[in-house]
């Protein structure tokens, strides 16, 4: 069985300059400490796709991130004017990231704006990220798409900034951690078997650096989190 098959990555958008993957939870972006071979960037370059490595690259193609269990859209640039636009668009905030997540507990508003600076700190030898006035400034905005009877509230969330974990320490900081997030608080159980964090990068707007045609590309929900969410309509 290919590599690929077995972790069920695909490809979304294929263009001469940018490259973008729809992410199965459990598979590392690129190769950091601890983590196992087999990375998502290692097995797009042995699949023959290329990534743009060249000054100013910390790993090749890598544009932004995506924590080994969140799934969803990432995207790669492959040339250097793919990596220039790509990561421009990533700081202003052009590339209009939005995600879907189940959180615990009953969100009682239908619309919120969470604007609480970020920082780090090491935890146990983990360096981890936290709210701190000290922080860097970090907007994430969110509606609630459905709330359940098992105490729990889906949400359709969406970035201003783009800091590590950001999702997860927001979600936290107000009080409703994402489902299976036992580093950022998760300690609930709604009566059903919640295999990771429920986190999914569900669409990214990517504009095609030799056209300037805007693309939006979206991900669809994957297995678990439609299987979580059915037993949770139950």
């Amino acid at each position: 069985m290919a590599e690929h098959d077995r972790h069920c990555w695909s490809i979304l958008l294929l263009d001469n300059d940018v490259l973008v993957v729809d992410k199965p939870a459990g598979l590392c972006v690129f190769t950091q400490p601890g983590s196992l071979s087999g990375t998502l960037s290692e097995q797009l370059l042995d699949a023959g796709y290329s990534l743009y490595d060249g000054p100013g690259v910390e790993l090749p193609g890598v544009v932004h991130r995506l924590d080994r269990d969140t799934s969803g859209v990432i995207a790669f640039a492959r040339t250097r004017l793919g990596f220039e636009i790509l990561k421009a668009h990533f700081v202003d905030g052009r590339a209009n990231k939005r995600y879907v997540a189940l959180v615990s507990g009953l969100v009682d508003v239908r619309h919120g704006k969470i604007e609480v600076p970020i920082g780090a700190k090491r935890t146990q030898g983990l360096l981890l990220r936290h709210a701190d006035s000290s922080g860097r400034p970090s907007v994430t905005e969110f509606d609630v798409i459905r709330r359940f009877a098992r105490n729990v509230t889906l949400l359709r969330l969406r970035l201003e900034t783009g800091r590590t974990h950001q999702i997860r320490v927001h979600c936290s900081y107000i009080g409703h951690p994402v489902l299976g997030d036992y580093t950022y608080g998760y300690r609930d159980r709604p009566g059903i078997v919640v295999p990771r964090q429920m986190l999914h990068a569900s669409s990214l707007e990517v504009v095609l650096p030799a056209s300037g045609r805007k693309v939006l590309v979206v991900a669809s929900l994957p297995a678990d989190m439609k299987s979580v969410l059915g037993a949770l309509s139950t």
